[in-house]
């Protein structure tokens, strides 16, 4: 639903299957996030990677993917990575849409970094890169699809990050994706695009126009078995409550051992208060499906661990669909065996009870903190009105 399109500053390895070559790009890493007009901020790179001296110390290999034809894609994509582990070789690579500054808090969190130091992955940082034709018509607006483009840019990035950091083994990483609105549901619909390359897809406040929004992915039976965590806020007038639980509840049915979580009175904003559970999720997730660049994923056992359940409060706002916009009331787990409240609506599967005791804490919570923004001159966006 939001244009979004950026710049950021490097020396760019440009990839187009010729030989490599070099160029200079801008000194000032240039966002753009809005729902159009298009608004710029101007933020120097040091901001953008974070102040901690654990980011400092890591070299960042940039890449930029030269569209080919019949893509939709308006420009040259840019990507950069780093290697919290060193010379360790990578087991898996966590790529993220900066998609505002809310989200892109992760590529360089120290908590996310030490994470990413323990399992040997890689962070990869994918620049928002606009369709020649959005499908939403906003100017600046990413095609959502991977098919058309952006997934084969993405692989080919790898490949030549792999090669220029010595890492030659990120090329056929399995990968965590993270995407944030309409980057959340990109990576719905990558799961459906390359199933067997997904460790886990985390889709926060997913939301975009049709027919790329999440309610109308269809996965088939390798998709349906990759872990996600939706995440939602109460609020969300944008990404709303009900389409990204209706994508949950289709494929819950057909096993899919999946995570929905709300953040109660949230708008459009604040995934960064949700960065202890998706640590701790995706290292059970880890564990389980023991990512190398060499094997097949192991799959996720869910006829055993735990299971849990909502009771949405009663809506009192609506978002832009005009579909119900609710926060939780009650929630209970229960392990695989043992049945839930029948007056509850099905909300997660855990592959361990520490894992839904957490879930359970964090979304019985009547109100989360709202201190982080996409738009952090605008943090009502996405706000009832």
């Amino acid at each position: 639903m939001i244009a979004a399109t950026s710049l950021i500053a490097s020396i760019a390895v440009v990839a187009d299957h010729s030989p490599t070559k070099k160029t200079n790009i801008s000194s000032m890493a240039t966002f753009f996030y809005d729902g159009g007009p298009l608004m710029k901020r101007f933020l120097p790179v040091g901001l953008l990677l974070g102040s901690a001296s654990a980011v400092a110390q890591l070299h960042q290999y940039k890449a930029t993917e030269i569209p080919r034809a019949g893509e939709n894609i308006a420009q040259p994509c840019d990507y950069q990575a780093s290697f919290p582990a060193g010379r360790r070789a990578v087991k898996a690579a966590w790529v993220t849409y900066d998609r505002g500054p809310d989200i892109t808090r992760y590529y360089s969190d120290p908590d996310v970094l030490a994470f990413a130091k323990r399992n040997d992955v890689a962070m990869v940082l994918a620049i928002q890169c606009p369709a020649s034709q959005p499908e939403t018509g906003e100017k600046g607006e990413m095609d959502m699809n991977p098919k058309h483009g952006l997934g084969r840019s993405l692989f080919s990035a790898l490949n030549t990050l792999g090669t220029e950091s010595g890492h030659p083994e990120l090329r056929d990483a399995k990968l965590i994706v993270l995407g944030f609105s309409g980057t959340g549901a990109y990576f719905g619909h990558f799961v459906a695009y390359a199933p067997d390359r997904v460790v886990a897809a985390i889709l926060t406040n997913p939301g975009q126009a049709d027919p790329e929004n999440v309610d109308k992915i269809t996965l088939d039976e390798k998709a349906v078995a990759v872990p996600e965590l939706i995440i939602v806020g109460g609020r969300d007038t944008v990404g709303g409550t009900v389409k990204p639980y209706n994508f949950y509840k289709r494929y819950h049915a057909q096993g899919a051992p999946w995570v929905y979580l709300v953040q109660n009175n949230i708008p459009h904003c604040c995934i960064i208060d949700t960065k202890s559970f998706i640590l701790d999720w995706l290292q059970q997730v880890i564990v389980v499906r023991r990512p190398d660049p060499n094997e097949p994923l192991s799959p996720m056992n869910s006829n055993t661990g735990w299971y849990g359940s909502i009771r949405p409060c009663e809506a009192v706002y609506s978002d832009h669909w005009g579909l119900p916009l609710w926060n939780v009331c009650d929630a209970h787990i229960e392990r695989a065996e043992k049945d839930l409240p029948s007056q509850e609506m099905p909300a997660g599967f855990f592959p361990a009870e520490s894992l839904a005791r957490e879930w359970l804490t964090y979304i019985r919570q009547q109100n989360h903190p709202k201190n982080s923004f996409p738009r952090p001159k605008d943090p009502s966006f996405g706000e009832p009105k």
